[in-house]
């Protein structure tokens, strides 16, 4: 890494490495597939959605959830989205379903805070490690939610909050916010049912994980967030599942 820094005319923070969370991708998705309620179903793929490189250079995450995940899945990983990772990869599993080349599906959204380097999405503030993990298929069950529509283009600030409270069919509709949207839009409007603000110390999985804190499977829900870097709004709309 000090190589590669040197590259760029730069140094390795150490002080920076050595304040981070510690924890690696393959760490985090053992901790997380250790504690499901319920056992994945067999997957297709799965893909790894994130903003920063995973923290250990030698270990090789995809082939771990391969081997980890039943059904020996195809795994790849989709970054420079900032916090649209995880928007894109559920379009690539999406249109992948949809062409009939897809049955189960999971993105594995991954936000980690050891880096030898400065990171202006990432050490404006607290940064906290965490990890999501969405299915996208045809896999019902009592509070699953299926996938409505997922999108992304570019507004400016302004027409972001006109598209964000406009979508959903009515007031039982749930809107969480991610950390990004939700400084461009501080102070947040009002919406027509619950708006719900992701934690400001996350990235990528800012919104996912407070939709998973505010799981309501009855409910219709979007889930959203903005990359001020390419002035993208990426939205997400989840409806209620099966109940069988």
């Amino acid at each position: 890494m000090t190589q590669f820094l040197a590259a760029f005319g730069e140094e390795p923070d150490h002080a920076r490495y050595e304040g981070g969370g510690g924890n690696s991708f393959i760490g985090m998705a053992g901790q997380l597939l250790d504690g499901l309620d319920r056992p994945l179903p067999p997957l297709d793929k799965v893909v790894l959605a994130y903003h920063v490189p995973d923290m250990s250079v030698v270990e090789v995450a995809g082939c771990y959830l391969a081997e980890r995940c039943p059904g020996n899945p195809e795994v790849f990983s989709l970054s420079g989205q900032g916090v649209g990772a995880p928007f894109t990869a559920l379009r690539v599993l999406s249109g992948l379903h949809a062409a009939r080349q897809l049955d189960e599906g999971a993105v594995l959204v991954m936000d980690q805070s050891t880096l030898p380097y400065y990171d202006a999405d990432t050490h404006t503030g607290p940064s906290t490690d965490c990890a999501v993990l969405l299915g996208a298929g045809s896999a019902g069950g009592p509070g699953s939610m299926e996938l409505d529509f997922v999108d992304e283009r570019a507004v400016g600030p302004d027409a972001a909050a006109g598209l964000l409270l406009g979508q959903g069919p009515g007031p039982r509709t749930m809107t969480v916010v991610g950390r990004m949207l939700a400084d461009l839009l501080d102070p947040l409007p009002g919406a027509g049912g619950d708006l719900v603000q992701g934690a400001s110390d996350l990235l990528c999985t800012s919104a996912w994980a407070a939709l998973a804190e505010r799981w309501a499977p009855d409910r219709h829900t979007v889930v959203a967030d903005y990359d001020p870097h390419s002035g993208r709004l990426f939205r997400a709309g989840l409806r209620p599942g099966a109940a069988s």
